[in-house]
């Protein structure tokens, strides 16, 4: 057997797949706390992908970007575990209001931590995954760019191996904001942008930190799809929640381009996106996706391709229509 099989059955069956099962425990803690807000009928299942690349048969890599990749899914899970148990650690009466002086700290803290944008959103209980939970419903939702350079070689290792170092450095930031919340007196639970507990799309979208695009990215101002987003929810009750749209004038701008569609390696994008009745909306076939998101180091095409990772968002809202 060659080196490079073995040493993919081993990471994936000796040390991935073990903590995936104590990631199912931690996150039956959070379930079990009798406040929390679990996912309902109405929720969505989640696609957990390390989980679902350990059922793949054959030497498909365990994660994308493996091995280089693996200190940093390791880092990951260590956070994962931190954001659980150091829900012990919150005021057994927390803060529910905050100051406007406390929240331009908490903002300046956020992105001297290495967040890109921080906003706030409700989220409902439809947005939270089945069979998980999360403490608190009210979230600061945080986005992290992802490196130009390695992004627009997708698909290619190093690609992979710079969407993993995000994944773990928005997992610690994550940890840190929660942190910050509670020495100040207030409860927080830090969602890892790693299989998180909730849906993060229509959380960024509801902050208003950009808007779903056709391919169901979140499209920023800044960055375009080329982010990852995580939150810290939190019991606080005056956050200023977002109430506007002024990016919704994204989704037009993509039925007009449908690159990422047309430039989708396996063909995954359904023709007419699946509209649930909890309002969430299905764009992609996972059957299609997965297996080339496996054996292509993570793909990540759709976001490489996209105008927005590659031209001033001003300039395209002037524009409102894609070059074909």
């Amino acid at each position: 057997m060659k080196i490079k099989t073995r040493l993919i059955r081993f990471f994936k069956h000796r040390i991935l797949e073990p903590q995936m099962g104590r990631l199912n425990r931690w996150e039956k803690i959070v379930v079990d706390i009798p406040e929390a807000t679990r996912g309902g009928k109405n929720s969505p299942v989640r696609f957990n992908i390390p989980r679902e690349g350990i059922k793949l048969e054959g030497d498909h890599a365990p994660l994308p970007g493996f091995p280089k990749s693996a200190p940093q899914m390791i880092g990951s899970i260590i956070n994962i575990r931190k954001s659980i148990y150091d829900l012990e650690r919150n005021p057994t009466e927390g803060k529910k209001q905050i100051d406007t002086e406390t929240l331009d700290e908490l903002h300046s803290f956020a992105k001297s931590v290495g967040t890109s944008e921080i906003g706030y959103a409700t989220v409902p209980q439809e947005w939270v995954f089945q069979d998980t939970a999360i403490r608190y419903t009210q979230a600061i939702v945080l986005t992290m760019e992802m490196d130009k350079k390695r992004m627009d070689l997708a698909p290619n290792p190093d690609t992979a191996v710079m969407v993993h170092e995000t994944y773990n450095q928005l997992g610690q930031v994550s940890n840190k904001i929660a942190e910050w919340l509670r020495e100040r007196g207030y409860a927080a639970h830090a969602g890892h942008p790693l299989g998180g507990m909730a849906l993060y799309p229509p959380m960024a979208q509801a902050a208003g930190l950009g808007w779903r695009g056709i391919n169901g990215l979140v499209i920023t101002p800044e960055f375009g799809p080329r982010v990852r987003l995580a939150a810290v929810f939190t019991e606080i009750e005056n956050l200023p929640v977002y109430d506007r749209d002024e990016h919704a004038w994204v989704l037009d701008f993509c039925e007009s381009c449908k690159r990422c569609i047309r430039d989708c390696p396996p063909d995954a994008f359904y023709d007419e996106p699946i509209q649930h009745e909890n309002g969430l909306v299905t764009v992609l076939d996972n059957g299609k996706c997965f297996p080339y998101f496996a054996k292509f180091h993570g793909c990540s095409v759709c976001i490489k391709v996209c105008p927005f990772n590659h031209a001033p968002y001003e300039k395209l809202k002037e524009k409102k229509t894609a070059y074909l």
